[in-house]
């Protein structure tokens, strides 16, 4: 198993490394919670995740909900296909708004 990280880039950029997944949500939701505040808008990477299911899908749409609730704005970069494929599926995938798909 990769090692399952968020981390900040400075400036309001993050990058979210290995599985977004069942066993990892809480961690990752704790990290980022507890982790630096630096811009009202941020921008979250995920084209280091190397898994994804319906948990990581409903961090996601959590992320977006917290980002919102404190006046700020999300954007996520390199989503990877199978989290675009989840939201689809749920008929949420107007929530990543013009998230970017993994290269």
């Amino acid at each position: 198993m990769n090692e399952t990280g968020f981390e900040s880039q400075g400036g309001g950029r993050y990058r979210v490394t290995g599985d977004l997944g069942f066993e990892t949500v809480p961690d990752l939701w704790a990290q980022s919670v507890d982790g630096p505040n630096d811009s009202a808008d941020k921008v979250i990477d995920l084209g280091q995740v190397t898994h994804v299911d319906s948990a990581g899908l409903a961090l996601v749409i959590e992320w977006i909900r917290h980002a919102r609730s404190q006046g700020g704005r999300l954007t996520f970069v390199h989503v990877p296909d199978k989290l675009l494929a989840l939201a689809r599926i749920s008929e949420i995938d107007g929530f990543l708004g013009g998230a970017s798909a993994k290269t």
